[in-house]
């Protein structure tokens, strides 16, 4: 499969100190992956240290882990539960208002029904296609995998970075087919124990492929940065001086 190729490179160019998180939704069980019971977000980190994670309705943990993933819609009886729990437990929204215009208004609705197994593992272990490729990163690399994304199309990006974890990294660029940018919700970071400095990008695959393309012809890639004769004139006609790049 090309794309187990992708992740050294990658790697290399960007300085990722994690693996690429491929995610893949299936009907098929993978063979040899982990069936532990966990949350979404353990998932993703566990696979970004080398590990292949089978998600399914019947092993994951969270109640808004499993609906964002499309795995299972929350029972009718819970509605109220959940509302207690985001507006005076973790305390992350302030009313059943707030909870509902966050719901309805999503752009992005859970897969549910699309797949009985969301395969998380690193981009070189993929079997199947990864549908979505998730980078832990921090600003920098982030930056220059923006750049990449949109060097070919030069098309304006949509980013939410709201809601839950999984929502913003997997279900938004998983259902729209756009890279989205993520900070993650706090309490996923905490209860994960994230890195203060670490933010999520996700490349939908026919982003992935266009990244992995022209590594070699952007300059938030290999590319060297040239200030051609008549740009340097015209710095200096401004007063200005070519920056060091």
């Amino acid at each position: 499969m090309q794309w187990q190729s992708w992740e050294k490179r990658l790697k290399e160019v960007l300085g990722l100190k994690q693996s690429i998180v491929a995610v893949t939704y299936s009907d098929k069980a993978p063979a040899g992956a982990s069936t532990a019971r966990c949350r979404a977000c353990g998932a993703l980190l566990s696979a970004a240290a080398g590990n292949i994670i089978d998600l399914s309705a019947e092993n994951t943990t969270c109640p808004g882990g499993s609906l964002y993933l499309g795995l299972r819609a929350p029972a009718p009886e819970q509605a109220k539960a959940l509302r207690e729990f985001l507006i005076n437990g973790e305390k992350l929204f302030a009313s059943p208002a707030a909870i509902h215009r966050s719901q309805s208004l999503s752009k992005v609705k859970p897969p549910l029904g699309m797949a009985e197994h969301v395969i998380f593992s690193p981009l070189e272990k993929a079997e199947p296609r990864p549908d979505i490729a998730i980078f832990i990163c921090n600003a920098w690399q982030a930056a220059r995998l923006i750049n990449l994304a949109y060097y070919e199309t030069g098309l304006p990006m949509e980013c939410d970075p709201t809601g839950a974890l999984c929502r913003s990294v997997i279900t938004y660029p998983l259902i729209t087919g756009k890279v989205n940018v993520s900070f993650g919700d706090v309490t996923a970071r905490r209860g994960e124990k994230m890195s203060e400095n670490d933010l999520f990008v996700t490349l939908p695959f026919a982003h992935l492929q266009s990244v992995v393309a022209n590594l070699d012809s952007c300059s938030a890639g290999t590319a060297s940065i040239v200030i051609p004769p008549a740009m340097q004139r015209v710095l200096q006609e401004s007063g200005g001086e070519a920056p060091e790049l």
